[in-house]
């Protein structure tokens, strides 16, 4: 089965081999985009595929990237891996925030639970591409920079910090998973920048567990 990936590493340079765990030919960058062909292959206690005329990579370092047709919002939940999808609504809270149906799956494609997430400040609740727009975050796949790491974070960031990578162009940056601890506090910080933010300590805590637990690959943010 042929599809595209991105090369997702912990900052390292990912090894391309001859043959499965085979002589270091080459390496790529983190973020790199490739192309898998065929089915993959055990060696040397890792599952290899090929990016190339004997060029394989560890499957484990790549995150798939969903065909055009996953535009329609049925075909997000056959993504492979666990992931998180985030639906924003017409519900308001905190004083003009949309509510983000949130939804938590497994790599099963079980919904291990539900919570709710803001993006945006408020009056500014349509996703816009320009960078310092402090709209919501875009809608769109993205991949988890480091799946099941939950790093510490201060501030308004509320303590959690899961950065992710959108898998299309985009001026804007800076995304996101964590919590918002001004949600209800009605002042300047309410909502987020672009990120995708937690409103209360109960639902940063089902999240966090989450990521930790299930190590997702995919946020995938759409519309109603």
């Amino acid at each position: 089965m042929n599809y595209n990936a991105v090369v997702r590493t912990q900052g390292d340079r990912l090894n391309v081999r001859s043959t499965p765990n085979g002589e270091i030919i080459d390496s790529l960058i983190n973020g790199t985009e490739v192309e898998i062909t065929g089915e993959s292959v055990a060696a040397g206690g890792r599952n290899w595929v090929a990016i190339g005329v004997n060029r394989w990579v560890a499957s484990e370092y790549l995150s798939q990237i969903p065909q055009d047709d996953t535009d329609s919002n049925e075909n997000f939940y056959s993504i492979r891996g666990a992931k998180i999808i985030a639906t924003q609504t017409d519900v308001i809270i905190a004083g003009g925030l949309k509510v983000y149906r949130t939804e938590l799956i497994d790599d099963t494609g079980k919904i291990i639970d539900r919570v709710r997430t803001v993006s945006g400040r408020i009056g500014k609740q349509t996703p816009s591409p320009i960078p310092g727009s402090q709209t919501p975050i875009p809608f769109g796949i993205y991949t988890f920079d480091n799946p099941g790491i939950v790093e510490a974070k201060s501030g308004e960031f509320g303590g959690v910090w899961s950065p992710v990578t959108p898998t299309f162009p985009t001026e804007r940056g800076g995304f996101g998973v964590h919590f918002d601890p001004s949600t209800f506090k009605n002042n300047s910080q309410t909502g987020t920048a672009g990120c995708l933010g937690t409103p209360t300590i109960e639902e940063r805590e089902i999240v966090t567990n989450f990521i930790r637990t299930y190590k997702p690959t995919h946020l995938i943010v759409q519309k109603d």
